[in-house]
């Protein structure tokens, strides 16, 4: 395995850093991990590429072959972009492939979602002395449900106000 990660162009004072974070590697079957980079190269991944993704994302040869397309699939349907542009997204930041959805998924549905709806809401809260986004606080409020909810369960269960309360406020911005 140590060979297979010279060849992948993992240099000799990396592999260090790399098996510190990755060191569950060697428990991989070799052929597996030859099959993941295959599967990135007939992707039209340079093998430099992919060596400075593994090293940049120590995780992403853990992934199967099957996960790897699923990933680089969501991004390419959900941002739109063509296999190009995918391409050049995972390898700036690889980390992508081999991170959680959630926050990726919260962030694009508070980009779909329209700047005035949010910037209102936010308005609103700041106003009500009730814009808290640190989830390590009290009183929390996610992007997800500040976006998400219709306006009467944003205002009954979020602002803690009426929805009168809030289109009148609305009337003077």
């Amino acid at each position: 395995i140590l060979m297979f990660l010279k060849d992948l162009g993992i240099e000799d004072n990396q592999l260090g850093t790399y098996l510190t974070k990755n060191y569950a590697i060697f428990s991989e079957d070799l052929e597996n991990l030859k099959t993941r980079v295959a599967y990135l190269q007939s992707k039209n991944f340079s093998k430099a590429h992919i060596a400075q993704m593994v090293r940049n994302a120590p995780f992403l040869l853990s992934f199967s072959v099957e996960r790897l397309d699923n990933r680089l699939g969501f991004f390419q349907k959900e941002l739109e972009l063509s296999v190009k542009k995918t391409r050049d997204l995972v390898i700036r930041l690889p980390r992508l492939l081999t991170g959680s959805l959630e926050p990726v998924k919260e962030n694009m549905k508070v980009f779909n979602t329209r700047l005035f709806k949010v910037k209102e809401r936010h308005l609103f809260l700041t106003y009500l002395g009730r814009a808290q986004y640190d989830p390590v606080k009290p009183n929390y409020i996610s992007l997800d449900k500040l976006v998400s909810v219709p306006d009467e369960i944003f205002c009954e269960e979020i602002a803690k106000a009426s929805v009168q309360d809030f289109e009148k406020f609305l009337k003077t911005l």
